[in-house]
């Protein structure tokens, strides 16, 4: 699908059943965070998120000369995300660190299971795309620490990987893709497959006054 520009970034922390964590376990009270740009959040928005491996492997299978049929595997995505500034205890918890009494915030033993979406427009219509993780794992690979100098800062940026896994709402697939153009597409119920167990209101969708709360 041809799309323009990188919107915003949901993410949210899952239990071993695959339900949101909310509230202190997880990364809201509504258990979704957006890496947005307002500065009051500690955020300062994403430049790049560059999802790879959306196919698996083509073999060709060879017989009497000529190929007589082809093996696909199975998709096997990663998301290289490029944020400028990312919340630091959001960033440390999508992590899988925990704190300790002094403050330090230590890699917990086991995995720490995350969902993603990435949200753009499609280049024609700017009806929003979204590329849809249910499960997997964000690590950061590097920390490159660079000095200032008399003319000039050097910031790093935030820089994650997600490494999907298997879904099983989606049949056990890596990802799905949902377009609003698409008549059958409802974006709440979007939020609520990707994200389930949590209340979070999407913007475009009418909170729902029996919900415990909306943006977090």
């Amino acid at each position: 699908m041809a799309v323009r520009g990188l919107k915003t970034i949901y993410v949210a922390l899952k239990d071993a059943s695959g339900q949101t964590l909310m509230g202190a376990d997880g990364l809201s009270e509504s258990g979704v965070y957006e890496i947005d740009t307002n500065k009051a959040n500690g955020n300062l928005g994403s430049r790049t998120a560059n999802i790879s491996n959306l196919a698996g492997t083509t073999t060709k299978v060879p017989g009497n000369n000529q190929v007589v049929d082809v093996e696909v595997g199975d998709a096997a995505p990663t998301v290289s995300i490029d944020s400028n500034a990312i919340n630091p205890t959001i960033m440390q918890k999508l992590l899988g660190r925990e704190q300790s009494a002094s403050g330090a915030w230590i890699p917990k033993d086991g995995v720490t299971e995350s969902a993603l979406i990435v949200e753009t427009q499609e280049r024609i219509t700017g009806k929003r795309v979204w590329f849809a993780f249910g499960r997997g794992i964000m690590t950061q690979s590097s920390q490159n620490v660079q000095t200032d100098t008399d003319t000039a800062k050097t910031p790093e940026d935030d820089n994650l990987t997600f490494t999907a896994e298997g879904y099983q709402p989606w049949n056990n697939k890596t990802f799905a893709t949902y377009y609003e153009g698409d008549t059958k597409t409802d974006i709440a119920k979007v939020f609520k497959e990707v994200f389930p167990g949590s209340n979070y209101t999407p913007a475009g969708v009418t909170p729902d006054p029996k919900a415990a709360g909306v943006h977090a």
